[in-house]
């Protein structure tokens, strides 16, 4: 049974890997600390590492470091996980020597097939390659220039070349995409080959731009435009001959027709299909947050968790927990939050001098901004979010974002239903919690009564 061991310092997101991958059959091990991974890993032996960049203590990045310089460990497959995968943060981790990377919130179909790759479960392509011969730009620390990729997919290409690649060796690939566009790419050598087409094959660890529209087999579709040039090319010497093709044409106008509906049909099931997983993605992570949030009573214990949750769940960047007093319905008070100093954020300020908030706690209606997202917000007063936590009819206090870790351009329905249910359980567990707070300082009262009475 292959080990992996689970590293966060998020014990929240360690119960998250561990769901994820709990029947797959693997034997789970966890540490909470880079120190921890370096001082257990000889013991544990371990078939597979996935590892948080950012820790307190040893950032994941130097532990990869430390164990590449490790005979025992040169080769033990290690997966980072990054907040939001952006290419400085990749790039960071595969220098440090790692074989792949996912972003949090983790999707089990992605953490699923990147560890059973890496394993060697996965023997067969999964991604179709397409035949290309164009050139791109290969750069690694040991050369870099001109070369042509052979064959491509979404997930690897083949690249002709001059230069022997070591296995595992970390190379930068620019190619030019339609429309002026260029591709870049973070790879890593995965097989070599000799003979007349000698080279050696490449695995996107990532690339940007990203997206559906963005992936490399975009140079296939490429060569798709050229085949359809061609057609067109060939329509133009058929119109000369129209009197002798008109059945022709007539039945290539419908099955081009016909192409064109098969395609936008496979794109729309394609997108269901896309939704459909982060859907379940995210109500699989909501799940084990909402058990997390409810199986504590301690209100300092359950806002901490709500912090968590907020990052690693939501991919809030910058955010704020504002909660309303009970001695005053008409203030927010900041309770606390991430990405502001000591001093940017008003520890208390009215409720009907802000608009947003006003609507929010007197509606109690979610506010999400309409247009772009990626940019966040820096002023208090206007974020990009502001989700209500209502109880029993009443807004208990109000989730504030103002910066996210994933770039996106704007908010979709799955954010809103996400945000939504977080925030039902954030409430019910703030709620749950000031009672029995509130209940244990009655005891304690009554308590410290009682033993006057009987001393």
């Amino acid at each position: 049974m292959p080990k992996i061991f689970l590293v966060d310092d998020v014990e929240l997101f360690l119960e998250l890997e561990k769901s994820l991958l709990a029947d797959l059959n693997y034997e789970l091990f966890t540490a909470s600390s880079g120190e921890e991974v370096l001082e257990r890993i000889g013991a544990i032996t371990p078939d597979l590492l996935l590892l948080d960049l950012y820790m307190g203590g040893i950032d994941g990045d130097e532990v990869c470091r430390r164990l590449r310089a490790d005979d025992r460990w040169s080769a033990l497959p290690i997966i980072m996980v990054t907040a939001a995968g952006r290419r400085e943060e990749v790039e960071r981790c595969l220098l440090a020597g790692c074989d792949d990377y996912v972003t949090k919130p983790v999707s089990k179909a992605e953490l699923t097939e990147k560890v059973q790759r890496l394993l060697g479960q996965i023997k067969a392509r999964k991604s179709p390659r397409e035949t290309v011969g164009l050139p791109v730009y290969l750069e690694s620390d040991i050369w870099s220039g001109t070369v042509w990729a052979r064959d491509i997919s979404s997930t690897g290409l083949f690249l002709e070349s001059p230069v022997e690649m070591p296995m595992a060796k970390t190379v930068k690939i620019t190619l030019d995409l339609p429309g002026g566009q260029q591709a870049r790419i973070l790879g890593k050598v995965v097989r070599g080959s000799s003979g007349e087409a000698s080279g050696f094959g490449v695995y996107i660890v990532h690339h940007e731009p990203e997206g559906a529209g963005a992936e490399p087999t975009l140079l296939a579709r490429q060569n798709a435009q050229i085949d359809r040039t061609a057609i067109a090319e060939s329509e133009v010497e058929i119109s000369r001959l129209q009197a002798q093709s008109q059945r022709l044409d007539a039945e290539g106008d419908r099955l081009r027709q016909r192409v064109r509906e098969l395609e936008e049909e496979n794109l729309d099931f394609a997108n269901q299909i896309v939704r459909t997983e982060e859907i379940n993605n995210n109500l699989t992570n909501l799940y084990i947050a909402s058990s997390r949030l409810h199986s504590v009573l301690d209100l300092a214990q359950v806002t901490e968790i709500i912090k968590e949750i907020t990052i690693n769940f939501v991919g809030a960047e910058k955010f704020a927990l504002l909660m309303r007093p009970r001695n005053n319905d008409k203030l927010l008070e900041y309770t606390m939050g991430e990405g502001f100093g000591d001093e940017e954020f008003p520890q208390t300020f009215p409720i009907t001098e802000h608009e947003i908030f006003r609507h929010v706690v007197e509606e109690q209606e979610n506010y999400f901004i309409e247009g772009t997202v990626d940019a966040g917000s820096d002023d208090p007063f206007k974020p990009l979010a502001a989700i209500p936590l209502v109880i029993h009819g009443d807004v208990i206090g109000v989730v504030v974002i103002y910066r996210l870790l994933v770039q996106k351009e704007r908010f979709e329905a799955i954010d809103f239903h996400l945000f939504s249910m977080m925030a039902e359980h954030a409430a019910t567990a703030l709620f749950s919690s000031s009672l029995y707070e509130q209940s244990e300082r009655k005891r304690e009262t009554y308590r410290g009564f009682m033993d006057l009475l009987l001393k």
